[in-house]
């Protein structure tokens, strides 16, 4: 039998839940963060990098939490993966009532803990390469870094990419590559891995941040289709559901590249995946 649970502030949700969320600011602006975290025999895959994103995002917020609020989360955490024992856990960090309109109160802002575990269904075909959708973001300002409770973009590029295509890639401006839908993307060219720069509204990802602190990687702030069309290797990736190899990006006017799936991607599918339970291939 499947393992479904969600934890309200540590606590099986209780009717009055729904009165501080249908009035929170997270629900009327989006204000909070959130990371889905992989969960494999037991154990929340980098969690410690999980935590530090929520951290900052909060921060970035002009939140600054107690360390009790996040003890309590740590512990929440841990309990709540070691009974799901395989799947997805999502953390959401909600901002509750208060304020003026968009304007905070001036006094202390309670926020809440909501933590939701289900199963992970895996697209089995895709670690043995996928093919990349090429469409323009539809952002309509400035990205953050952070996992804010706002994702319409996502939204928006899930709705536009063709359902042939598991991902897609998100452009803006001359053809400068920014990220995934869910994924961050990396290409193998001249002897190193590149990856587009946070500063290009790429997602701080937890899996990207993995693979910069084992690798050498290259980020670049200007990021072009002309450069990933020359390389050896191209992948996108999570910490989710891992690392999917790229064999060809598509467009309304056609093929715009193709790649194999290389050695190179293959070794780090064989670092990373084995501790995420993830496949090989």
């Amino acid at each position: 039998m499947s393992f479904h649970q969600t934890l309200t502030d540590g606590r099986i949700p209780a009717p009055e839940d729904l009165d501080w969320l249908l009035a929170s600011r997270a629900l009327a602006f989006g204000e909070g963060v959130f990371t889905s975290i992989r969960v494999w025999q037991g154990q929340a895959i980098f969690w410690p990098a999980h935590l530090q994103r929520l951290r900052s995002g909060l921060e970035g917020l002009g939140a600054h939490l107690d360390q009790s609020f996040w003890s309590c989360l740590e512990q929440e955490v841990e309990q709540l993966a070691a009974r799901l024992e395989e799947g997805m856990l999502k953390v959401m960090l909600l901002a509750g009532p208060g304020g003026r309109g968009y304007r905070r109160s001036t006094s202390s802002q309670r926020w809440h803990r909501v933590l939701q575990a289900r199963p992970l269904s895996l697209i089995a075909e895709a670690y043995q390469g996928i093919p990349l959708w090429w469409m323009p973001s539809p952002a309509a300002g400035p990205q953050t870094a952070s996992k804010h409770l706002n994702r319409l973009c996502q939204v928006l590029a899930s709705d536009a990419c063709p359902e042939a295509y598991p991902e897609a890639l998100l452009y803006k401006g001359d053809d400068q590559i920014i990220e995934g839908i869910a994924r961050n993307v990396f290409w193998y060219a001249e002897g190193c891995w590149w990856t587009p720069s946070l500063a290009t509204g790429a997602l701080a990802g937890v899996m990207r941040r993995q693979l910069l602190d084992s690798f050498p990687v290259r980020e670049l702030e200007t990021a072009k289709l002309a450069q990933l069309q020359k390389a050896d290797e191209v992948f996108v990736c999570n910490s989710v559901q891992g690392i999917w190899p790229v064999v060809s990006l598509q467009s309304e006017a056609g093929h715009l590249g193709r790649w194999p799936l290389g050695s190179k991607t293959q070794e780090l599918m064989q670092t990373f995946h084995p501790k995420m339970g993830l496949p090989l291939s």
